[in-house]
């Protein structure tokens, strides 16, 4: 294999945020949502400090898979929003970002108007992006997860 990471991105769906209020210049918001799948190349160097990423199961071209779950919240007109990206490393699946910086409810997936808070971020055209990135979250309560797979050992998961 050439890269030693390649993404795939599938849009599960997308709808207007707080009703399709606008924020300001900016317009109105939607919500967009999917999985981005990973392949990886297991012996690349760049992922050698990965613990037990050798037992891990491969696929037909000796790359391990994962995915993970993303949302993004948008201009719906690109063009009048900032051209900038506020990503949001969330904590255990949660999305704090609004509740921290616009001063909103927290609430797993934000949709009415007050779930927006001030509107400080959203006023100013960013584009807000979420992912999961931890492993062992349980799904539920809107929680975001990850698709792992399992290291084996003589057949048996460690």
């Amino acid at each position: 294999m050439n890269q030693p990471l390649q993404t795939k991105l599938e849009i599960a769906g997308r709808e207007p945020f707080a009703d399709g209020v606008e924020f300001g210049e900016t317009g109105p918001y939607e919500w967009v949502w999917g999985t981005v799948t990973f392949l990886v190349d297991p012996l690349a160097p760049v992922f050698q400090n990965i613990v037990d990423l050798d037992k891990v199961p491969r696929g037909d071209e000796q790359q391990v898979q994962y995915s993970t779950e993303f949302f993004l919240l948008k201009p719906v007109s690109p063009d009048r929003g900032n051209r900038r990206l506020f990503f949001e490393v969330g904590n255990r699946g949660t999305k704090l970002l609004l509740n921290l910086v616009n001063d909103s409810e927290r609430v797993e997936h934000p949709k009415t108007l007050a779930h927006a808070g001030n509107g400080f971020l959203l006023r100013r055209g960013y584009t807000l992006a979420w992912c999961a990135w931890q492993g062992d979250v349980l799904p539920g309560d809107g929680r975001m997860t990850m698709t792992l797979p399992l290291p084996m050992d003589n057949g048996q998961p460690i």
